[in-house]
């Protein structure tokens, strides 16, 4: 029976969803992970075959989120530009995007996820053409509960884009981690669409047309 995601209405409920969701997603098997990544990446690149980004944001997949890495190096053999996302040291809560390929030396982050070193050139947002990021949850609005630390949302903050347009921003996840409905707020900046392992989905008004 497919498990349904609950509804969380109180204040203290996108800590409770954030903590249920993660400690399911980190409970999948390797092979359940490896099956919703294949098919992710599969409908992945259809998406993008549309969308056609000279630039594309990925990131690196760590306990149970969908593993993108094969998609990344397939399009960077293709010629599409990769950037990847590295925390500042010296700014808490900040984030920006560096150029990455496969063959890249990478560093790591104080959570231990992968990123590229800091010699590798910076990309500004006005350079990103599509995003895929990781998520804990999402709803049918296109609102997305992260990991909590605000990194994305504070990058990707209208304001800071002026007159440019502001990248496609696509979330990638296993399809248990869509719930009725998230309470946004004022600072959440909605996905453009989100990728599961049933397909993809554009939220009304923010087609990819």
């Amino acid at each position: 029976m497919p498990r349904t995601s609950p509804a969380v209405p109180t204040n203290d409920a996108p800590m409770l969803l954030r903590l249920e969701l993660r400690q399911h997603r980190a409970s999948l098997s390797d092979a359940v992970i490896a099956e919703h990544s294949a098919a992710i990446r599969d409908h992945a690149r259809r998406c993008l075959r549309l969308l056609r980004p000279r630039t594309l944001a990925g990131y690196f997949g760590i306990r149970g989120e969908i593993d993108i890495l094969p998609l990344l190096r397939q399009q960077s053999f293709q010629g599409v530009h990769i950037a990847m996302p590295i925390l500042e040291r010296h700014r808490p809560g900040r984030m920006h995007f560096r150029s990455w390929r496969p063959d890249a030396p990478l560093s790591h982050n104080a959570f231990g996820i992968p990123e590229p070193e800091i010699g590798a050139p910076r990309l500004w947002r006005r350079e990103l053409d599509v995003v895929l990021l990781p998520l804990v949850a999402f709803d049918s609005a296109g609102y997305r509960l992260g990991m909590g630390g605000g990194y994305y949302d504070r990058y990707f903050a209208r304001r800071r884009f002026g007159s440019h347009a502001r990248p496609r921003l696509i979330g990638v996840a296993h399809g248990f981690q869509q719930v009725p409905q998230l309470q946004p707020q004022p600072w959440d900046v909605p996905l453009d669409g989100v990728i599961t392992e049933a397909g993809w989905t554009w939220f009304r008004g923010r087609s990819g047309s």
